[in-house]
């Protein structure tokens, strides 16, 4: 996909991305470079995907003079059946250090986080599969409506070198025509993306960043209990050296010192030289 249909923010040169997590997290990352990604839609939050589909009729509304040429284009790309049902892994770390919203979730007693140093653990990543998309959730509504308005007002138009109005026009008169027909199929590739990407305002505090991978032919699928549910992911290995670990938190409710000497020992003897520190928030739950 175009980088100009795209658009999303990297971590800065020289950032810490974090990791959080429970135990069992801590020891396949530590002890065998192993992290999972989680399916897309098996996510904490089952109205995070359709969250960007108010961003997109509200863009069009003001974008699209035409009430009925608006509806049009919805149905035809937005709300059009799929082609291929493309899939999709998430694995999320976030640039804030000792956050209580990612606590509440990973701060009971046995919640870890893992600080990674950014531009190093991205090229591990890399390094260990293929990257569809990586970078920082969009929060702001404003922003997301930026992002959204550039596709359909910029993209669209400058790769069929046509104005949006007769693009749309075009579209009443014909409406098998080639161009408009593939339009929406890559504005409808887009928010399958920017869907990944685009959370309500309300979480913010998690200041997340995601990598996203997509299935291929050959990528095994496993499965992991949770909440009474079973949970997709995959198995994203980093080769056998030492991952950039800059220090590990020990959750609020984990405060005991065999929580941190256990942690010490463990990085001592896979020869990590990375802080161990306890987290400053208090939880009280």
């Amino acid at each position: 996909m175009s980088g100009r249909q795209v658009k999303l923010e990297h971590a800065e040169k020289g950032s810490i991305l974090y990791h959080y997590t429970k135990s069992n997290g801590v020891n396949g990352i530590v002890n065998h470079n192993c992290f999972w990604a989680t399916k897309s839609d098996f996510l904490n939050d089952p109205d995070e995907f359709s969250h960007i589909y108010g961003i997109i009729d509200e863009v069009c509304g003001e974008n699209i003079m035409d009430s009925a040429m608006k509806e049009m284009f919805l149905a035809d790309s937005i709300y059009a059946k799929r082609e291929k049902n493309r899939e999709y892994f998430v694995l999320s770390f976030s640039e804030c250090r000792d956050s209580i919203t990612m606590w509440s979730e990973f701060g009971n007693k046995t919640g870890y986080n893992i600080g990674f140093r950014s531009d190093e653990i991205i090229a591990r990543i890399e390094e260990a599969a293929e990257i569809a998309y990586h970078g920082l959730v969009v929060y702001d509504k404003k922003k997301q409506k930026q992002l959204i308005r550039k596709n359909i007002c910029n993209y669209l138009p400058d790769l069929f070198r046509m104005p949006l109005d007769k693009f749309l026009e075009v579209r009443s008169s014909n409406r098998e025509g080639v161009n408009y027909l593939k339009a929406c199929r890559k504005f409808q590739r887009t928010v399958d993306v920017y869907a990944m990407f685009f959370k309500n305002g309300g979480f913010a505090e998690e200041q997340e960043y995601r990598f996203i991978f997509r299935r291929q032919k050959d990528t095994k699928v496993y499965f992991r209990a949770k909440d009474g549910f079973m949970l997709p992911y995959i198995e994203i290995p980093l080769s056998e050296k030492n991952l950039p670990i800059e220090e590990i938190m020990i959750a609020p409710q984990n405060h005991i010192d065999l929580a941190k000497n256990g942690m010490e020992y463990m990085l001592h003897t896979k020869g990590y030289k990375a802080e161990v520190s306890l987290s400053n928030i208090k939880l009280r739950y």
